[in-house]
């Protein structure tokens, strides 16, 4: 039988501490993150992909000199919803990608400032730090 009689350094303690610390609060960078992508577009399956082909269809029509509605089925499915005609519903769906590029880009140099400072941080009260510039939800 043998017995393993390894004793950690109080350096060893202390180092594994802010590893959990840090992956705490990663964890809750991430759970900040997917609250506030929800917030800022949806959270509904496949919704971000619904957008994308929005944009995509709006930007084409927008390009089209002669559009045929048929060639557009989520423009044509849309119009008279959201807005009069497939021409304002393209410039719609134009500027509302503007719009979440504009916060996803804000969020995402958030996400990754808070977690480089994680990442770097050599006290939990660094990590309490960069946490704390997270906005309220």
């Amino acid at each position: 039988m043998s017995f393993d009689l390894t004793i950690e350094t109080a350096e060893q303690v202390a180092a594994a501490e802010l590893a959990e610390a840090k992956a705490e609060a990663k964890r809750h960078l991430h759970d900040w993150m997917a609250a506030a992508r929800r917030a800022a577009i949806t959270d509904l399956p496949g919704q971000d992909l619904i957008y994308q082909a929005k944009e995509a269809e709006a930007r084409a029509w927008l390009a089209d000199p002669a559009p045929d509605p048929a060639d557009y089925p989520l423009l044509s499915a849309e119009v008279g919803i959201t807005a009069p005609d497939a021409a304002a519903l393209a410039a719609l769906w134009i500027s509302l990608s503007a719009d979440w590029r504009a916060t996803a880009a804000t969020l995402e140099a958030l996400r990754m400032t808070v977690g480089a400072a994680i990442d770097t941080a050599t006290t939990e009260a660094e990590i309490a730090a960069a946490i704390a510039t997270l906005p309220e939800a």
